[in-house]
């Protein structure tokens, strides 16, 4: 059967299974009891209820204990609630919002016809709780609105999570999460730099206009949401109603508002400015029954691309003039026009530009009272220009050092095509259905300003690349093609205090990835001199790059395909055991489904020298994926209000969360599945019972609500890992002896031959590079974080929240690459790199406190409105390691595993604990004559880092340092001026937002901290009986210093906004 009968197949048994499904919500819901003035149920009561911006209507009858439930409603308000009875008064309750996700609960007691003449109404603005049971954070509309933001980026609302950081939640990977738009698959599901699509060009892929609220779910016990482990982020957006209303807006900035000065040191900004401009437009095209919503922007960004200039008679002394000549390099420039026919563009000077532009569309359709259905669009196309990569094969972008060609740089793509269908149905009284299907296309692809020709590397008298030139070395072909699509349908019962959900979900990946590194050749010219003469490292003259060009495009493309889908179905009961005590039980069943085929190599799989972790023999099958595993989630939660009044609630619960993993892991395997001649970098499996990331999440919190409106909360959540992902080298050995004579005594290979064991193929020789990795999982892992949170909204139209939030979290591997090579070879350690220690994670801060306000006022019969926000957050710095430097002329590394900056440091005790020298050709160590200064300097480098001196004696431990505390408040200013136009008011909205306002108002204020260096100390080799040296650096004084970059500078955006209604 092929594969597309598989996925035929598989599509009509999920419709078949005729369930529920929903990753991430788009509605809220109502429930409630009736009685009368006896406290008796009154059966088959109706209760409706209309959302009066639109007139959409819900309606149902009371069960027979009198309750009822209505699933599926929009989120926002107001409502009109009515209540009726025969023979008793009706009753109203009007709710002002409903919240994305939660539930409004009331109990209303009708009297009898015969007791009164008039008709009783009662009010209320909100529910006394929003009865959710595991930790979770909304962001409304006026604080997506007053709150600042520059970036205009979902980031900005989800640090109001009290356990984020970034995009990391509770202590997990980014990448661990799952990024929803109306409840749809809206990740960057390969992978590649950012977890949210569009994020590689800085684009944010749907407009903050288009945005009504934002919820961010760490812990639902609810089994409809999956496909995470770290958070689900979902956002909602607009829709129209019965009245008009539109806005447009410009926003800007350049290199004037950005803050010149870190501390006391001036730090001038390289020239940019970006435009942001937009409108957004919704409205009825029936009244009451069918509405469109609009949003459209762009935004254009021009900036200087590099401040490096080559250095010449005038520009000495100048921090950004280079050690590269001006003379070599317009002579480099010349050559190149005049020999090769080629144009390298500017060597400084030039500007690089970022466009986005992205458009919603949405249409609401209410049917009738019983069917609502919604669709949208949503387009983005965006770039960026970029230099050459800085860090990746020796980089190459400019430095101190370096400069490149404007040429040399390339164009990233993100584009993005998106449509989603929703059907909310009532099907019967007690019988609802919610229907969603979707169809994502992400279009990634890099646009080299240099095709067709080589990549040409000029190096210095210190053997470092110092001019660049000709193609980009991962940008040539380089394309991305991701297509997922998605089905859900969630069908509902309510059956007297229970609300029982079934479900499936099908959601199917389809990734095209081209990636061909040294696409066309790449030469190294000794000198200036040597280039100028057309002479190459190991390829002697070359007048000539025709031919060899010719030859490369002949090259067939290095593309693979990879195929996957994720299957759940899921069942759930939601028990309203009585007013006071919800509990809510479900299983859900998460199978992944590989569809496509590797094209493998069978000197790979057929191999019988590959080694595990702890040196047995073992299989690594390149060209087959892992077997489909049944993934299962049980998971239980409750809400409980043990006080009358209901101002004290217990939540909580308990349960496994499964989610996904990047595909570019699997993309690893499919594209490096095979031996290639003379080289290969990678060959790439995963284990045969290798499992989807799994965590057994626990939750307990306390909400206490005081008769002012004082709410506090004090939350704890434990997350285990049971299915943990880890890197693992089955070519490398073993080591089996260990360093002496200092007080590192770590376990070392002691000749590189021990390391890697597949070196030679029988058929055609390559010898293999970074090894045979393989993903394999752990149960090593777990986050615990300690929450506590107040919050009150005053009469004043000020609101304010501020929590305190302590973070826990170790694991195996923090997963520092995409590439599976560059993961296991970064992850750092004291020893043997298949045996990481169980230290620390990389992701979230041990103490983060924040703080944020909004607070409008109107004035002058509200011809004026003032409005101010504030977000303010302190925290301790990032994660950080230590790692040993290695001499030039020494080995890769101190453990002979030829892995550089991947070793741990040993922090002596004392001077005994350290050799200061070198190793002679001899392999004898030959001790420094400037050892005892060494040591002293040593000895009080260490002193002056808290972390350091604990350490003593020790091995620095994988993220064991912390960067210095942190401050900063970013505040955001609006101020509208009204008038009636038409009839209607209308408003000219001016802002200014700030980031880290603090840095304008004095430059000490809101600096952060970097490293000095994250290699105090340099390896210089390792004598004949295992006895290591080293050398010191006597005048590195601190640990840390200033970082100088954007995040210690205050930035401002103005912008001007007119909105008719």
């Amino acid at each position: 059967m092929n594969q597309f009968y598989k996925l035929l197949t598989l599509l009509l048994f999920v419709f078949i299974s005729g369930s529920a499904f929903a990753q991430g919500l788009t509605t809220s819901s109502m429930s409630g009891e009736v009685y009368d003035m006896t406290a008796e149920p009154l059966p088959g009561a109706t209760v409706i209820a209309i959302h009066e911006p639109t007139g959409t209507q819900y309606g149902v009858a009371t069960l027979p204990d009198g309750s009822f439930k209505i699933p599926n409603m929009k989120i926002g308000g107001p409502y009109r609630i009515t209540v009726t009875f025969v023979g008793f008064i009706q009753e109203q309750l009007y709710v002002e919002k409903l919240q994305l996700g939660e539930n409004f609960s009331f109990t209303i007691a009708l009297m009898e016809e015969s007791t009164s003449l008039g008709e009783v109404e009662v009010v209320a603005s909100k529910s006394d709780d929003a009865e959710k049971t595991g930790a979770a954070t909304y962001v409304k509309g006026e604080q997506l609105r007053e709150l600042p933001s520059i970036a205009r980026s979902q980031q900005d609302f989800t640090r109001l999570t009290p356990q984020s950081d970034g995009f990391s939640f509770g202590g997990r990977n980014s990448l661990y999460n799952n990024f929803s738009l109306d409840g749809s698959v809206f990740n960057n599901s390969y992978g590649l730099d950012v977890p949210t699509p569009g994020g590689q060009t800085g684009a944010q892929p749907v407009s903050l206009d288009a945005i009504d609220q934002i919820q961010v779910s760490m812990a639902p016990f609810d089994v409809r949401q999956g496909g995470f482990t770290g958070a689900g982020i979902n956002a909602v957006t607009r829709s129209g109603t019965n009245e008009i209303s539109a806005s447009v807006y410009h926003f800007f900035r350049n290199e004037n508002f950005v803050g010149e000065k870190v501390s006391d040191v001036k730090v001038p900004n390289l020239d940019f400015s970006t435009n942001t401009s937009g409108f957004r437009v919704g409205g009825p095209i029936i009244k009451n029954k069918l509405f469109f919503f609009v949003n459209g922007e762009l935004e254009r960004r021009n900036e200087l691309a590099t401040g490096y200039v080559a250095s010449n008679s005038e520009n000495q002394g100048d921090p950004n003039a280079t050690t590269v000549s001006e003379s070599d390099i317009i002579a480099v420039q010349n050559h190149f026009r005049n020999q090769y026919n080629y144009d390298p563009g500017a060597y400084q000077g030039y500007f690089h530009e970022t466009y986005n532009d992205k458009i919603l569309i949405k249409l609401d359709w209410s049917i009738n009272d019983k069917n609502n259905f919604s669709i949208r669009y949503n387009y983005l196309k965006s770039w960026k220009d970029i230099l050459p990569h800085p860090e990746a094969l020796g980089g190459r972008a400019p430095e101190p050092f370096r400069l490149a060609f404007e040429n040399a740089s390339y164009r990233i793509n993100n584009n993005i095509n998106s449509i989603i269908g929703e059907l909310n149905s009532q099907l019967s009284n007690n019988l609802f259905n919610k229907l969603v299907v979707g169809y994502s296309a992400f279009r990634d692809f890099r646009d080299p300003k240099t095709k067709n020709f080589p990549t040409i590397n000029i190096l210095d008298e210190n053997g470092q690349i110092a001019i660049f030139a000709g193609s980009e070395l991962f940008s040539t072909e380089n394309v991305l093609n991701q297509d997922v699509f998605q089905i859900n349908d969630n069908l509902t019962i309510v059956k007297d205090k229970h609300m029982f959900t079934v479900g499936t979900n099908f959601e199917y990946f389809s990734f095209e990835n081209s990636f061909n590194l040294f696409y066309y050749p790449q030469y190294f010219a000794a000198s200036v001199d040597d280039f100028l003469n057309n002479t190459y490292v190991d390829a002697g003259v070359i007048d000539d790059f025709t031919p060899i060009i010719d030859d490369a495009n002949q090259k067939p493309l290095n593309i693979t395909n990879v195929e996957v889908a994720q299957w759940a179905i899921y069942g759930q009961d939601e028990f309203t055991v009585n007013s006071k005590f919800k509990l809510t039980a479900g299983l859900r069943i998460d199978i992944p489904l590989y569809f496509s085929d590797i094209n493998g190599d069978p000197r790979v799989d057929g191999y019988d020298g590959w080694v595990d972790e702890n040196g047995n023999p073992a299989e690594f099958k390149a060209s087959e994926w892992p077997d489909s595993k049944v993934l299962w989630s049980p998971r239980v939660g409750f809400n409980y209000k043990p006080l009358e009044t209901n101002k004290l609630t217990v939540r909580g619960g308990t349960g496994i969360f499964t989610g996904r993993i990047p595909f570019v892991w699997l993309g690893n395997q499919a594209g490096n599945a095979r031996f290639t001649p003379g080289y290969t970098f990678q060959v790439n499996s995963t284990a045969d019972d290798f499992k989807f990331p799994q965590v057994w999440k626990t939750n307990l919190a306390i909400d206490y609500s005081t008769d002012n409106n004082w709410t506090f909360t004090g939350e704890l959540l434990y997350g285990k890992d049971v299915n943990a992902v880890v890197h693992r080298n089955y070519n490398m050995n073993v080591p089996t002896e260990r360093l002496s004579g200092t007080g590192d005594d770590r376990l070392i290979f002691t000749d590189f031959s021990d390391v890697n064991i597949y070196s030679t193929d029988p058929d055609s020789e390559t010898f293999l590079d970074a090894g045979a990795i393989l993903l394999d999982n752990t149960s090593k892992g777990y986050q615990f974080n300690v929450t506590g949170q107040v919050s009150k909204s005053f009469e004043n139209g000020l609101n304010f929240m501020a929590a305190y939030t302590y973070l826990d979290s170790k694991d195996l591997t923090s997963i520092p690459a995409e590439i599976a090579a560059d993961a296991f070879q970064r992850n750092v350690v004291a020893g043997n790199p298949n045996n990481p220690d169980y230290s620390w994670s990389r992701y979230g801060m041990e103490h983060r406190l924040i703080a944020s306000f909004n607070y409008a006022k109107s004035y002058s019969k509200d011809k004026f409105r003032t409005s101010i926000g504030m977000f303010y957050e302190i925290g301790s710095g990032g994660r950080y390691n230590m790692v040993y430097a290695t001499a030039p002329d020494a080995a890769a590394s101190i453990n002979g595993d030829n892995i550089a900056f991947n070793d741990l440091i040993y922090i002596p005790a004392n001077s005994s604990d350290i050799n200061f020298g070198t190793v002679d050709v001899n392999g004898a160590g030959v001790e420094a004559a400037d050892a005892a200064q060494q040591w002293a300097a040593l000895d009080a480098f260490i002193s002056s880092n808290d972390y350091l001196d604990s350490r003593r004696g020790k091995y620095f431990e994988r993220n064991g340092g912390q960067l210095p505390w942190f401050a900063q408040m970013d505040i955001k200013f609006l101020q509208d001026f009204n008038f009636i136009a038409a009839g209607k008011t209308n408003t000219i909205q001016l802002s200014v937002d700030i980031l880290n306002f603090g840095n304008l108002l004095n430059s000490d204020w809101g600096v952060r901290q970097i490293l000095s260096t994250n290699s105090p100390i340099t390896y210089t080799g390792t004598d004949n009986n295992n006895v290591p040296y080293f050398n010191f650096n006597t005048d590195l004084k601190d640990s840390y210093t200033d970082n100088v970059s954007l995040v210690s500078k205050w930035q401002m955006q103005i912008g001007v906004r007119y909105i008719f209604n």
